[in-house]
């Protein structure tokens, strides 16, 4: 019996099926051809560049910006999620105006593009001022120019959804990480409004990580590698039960753990791309460089996402 022969009395399947990477094989085979597809929009995805007068942060930050603004194909917006400034969790408010003016200056004299927020840890100001108007997520809004923490819109046909991570401890001190019940009430419903476009969801903190659990956590015995408070979602299974329940759900953005990583988990891609700081300006985080992602969106409902490092040495 020849080889084609084998193959055909023993069944594509079958000898597929008992390949390592076999599930790997019939995605690729079943899938569309790119070639066949229509890219509607393509835009930079900027996060943790927590910046300070320090650091040279601010030299970074410009050199980040004009190499995202000197991509032949440029991107229509830029997508932030979060840790614009170093931090106002812990910094008095005259700290703070400093670290956001300094924001807004940059913005102003080195980006020509729009830009979308969404609420990091470190955006927040918490530093014991609870009798202060600004106080907690406020102070972030009023500086990102929104009306509320979480919200979503729609781009070339594509629906965004901007979730609000981060959420106080039950003693009021911040933070912990998960949906609050309003919140979560919500994207219930947003989600059941928008069922015929394919779905982005972007949040501060990764919704679904493998580097949080390894990089960061320690391994105890008997228990295996625990989780780090703040490092990741806490009601991930409860999000991920959600997002089953609608098949246009295609990828999960976020930044907070500035190292690059792409999960896919059932059939939903969760992304978390590097920092433009990398190690608080401190050098490479592990094994991500300094960088920012060019992100595609295409007309059947596909992406694709590019980490670009743009050169920042200490």
């Amino acid at each position: 019996m020849d080889r084609r022969s084998l193959i055909k009395g023993l069944g594509l399947g079958a000898v597929l099926g008992g390949l390592p990477g076999a599930g790997l094989l019939r995605a690729a085979a079943a899938a569309p051809s790119k070639a066949a597809r229509k890219r509607v929009l393509r835009f930079a995805h900027l996060t943790d560049v927590h910046l300070e007068p320090e650091m040279n942060a601010p030299k970074g930050l410009a050199a980040c910006l004009h190499h995202i603004q000197s991509q032949k194909e440029q991107p229509s917006f830029i997508m932030n999620t979060g840790d614009c400034i170093m931090d106002a969790l812990k910094q008095p408010k005259d700290r703070v105006e400093t670290q956001w003016n300094l924001w807004h200056g940059l913005m102003k004299s080195d980006n020509s593009l729009p830009i979308e927020y969404c609420i990091g840890n470190h955006d927040c100001w918490g530093a014991g001022q609870t009798s202060d108007a600004l106080y907690g997520k406020k102070y972030a809004l009023e500086m990102m120019h929104l009306p509320k923490p979480y919200r979503s819109f729609d781009k070339a046909g594509w629906h965004f959804i901007v979730l609000d991570s981060i959420q106080t401890l039950p003693d009021g001190t911040w933070y912990t990480c998960f949906l609050d019940e309003e919140q979560y009430a919500w994207l219930q419903q947003d989600l059941e409004a928008n069922t015929t476009k394919p779905i982005i969801i972007f949040s501060h903190v990764p919704i679904v990580s493998a580097a949080a659990v390894v990089t960061d956590n320690k391994f105890k015995p008997g228990q295996g590698y625990v989780l780090g408070q703040g490092t990741m979602h806490a009601d991930a299974p409860r999000l991920i039960e959600l997002f089953d329940k609608h098949p246009n759900v295609k990828v999960c953005m976020s930044g907070h753990i500035h190292l690059y990583e792409q999960i896919q988990y059932n059939n939903v891609t969760y992304i978390s791309n590097g920092a433009c700081s990398g190690n608080w300006w401190k050098g490479v985080r592990s094994h991500t460089e300094n960088g920012y992602a060019m992100v595609n969106l295409y007309d059947d409902g596909t992406f694709d996402n590019e980490y670009i490092p743009y050169g920042w040495k200490v």
